[in-house]
């Protein structure tokens, strides 16, 4: 009978071996499967994230090119109101040698006028003065 007991014994703590193993081994597939659930997740997650990083840089890279494209622009303008600047500069002297030479020609018309009151006929002109300022 203690055979016995020894045998059923032995039986028994193989099938608790077997079970415990059994048990060892659904829990480690469990946690694989809960594991490559879990990193599927964030490989998903990064996947995404990534996605949307390479969309802001190519953005970013076509703000980057209309930027020196208004870049351009501006220093072709900034080139235009240079000549814009120069034409004015170069008006206004003209303007002011032609209101000069106005005042000089009105001066002598005025001149010709008291000559003309005073005397009745014209006299032959002085030497032309103006012309010789002339350039």
């Amino acid at each position: 009978m203690l055979h016995l007991l020894r045998r059923t014994e032995r039986s028994f703590l193989v099938a608790c071996g077997l079970g415990l193993a059994a048990v060892a081994g659904w829990s480690s597939f469990a946690y694989s499967s809960w594991s490559s659930r879990q990193l599927a997740e964030q490989v998903g997650n990064l996947t995404t994230e990534r996605n949307v990083a390479l969309a802001n840089h190519q953005k970013l890279q076509q703000a980057t090119g209309e930027l020196k494209q208004v870049e351009a622009k501006l220093g072709s303008a900034r080139v235009e109101y240079g000549r814009s600047v120069e034409a004015w500069a170069e008006t206004r002297a003209k303007l002011a040698a032609a209101q000069q030479e106005l005042a000089a020609l009105t001066k002598r018309a005025d001149q010709a006028r008291d000559r003309v009151s005073q005397t009745g006929s014209t006299r032959p002109p002085d030497a032309p003065k103006a012309a010789a300022r002339k350039p």
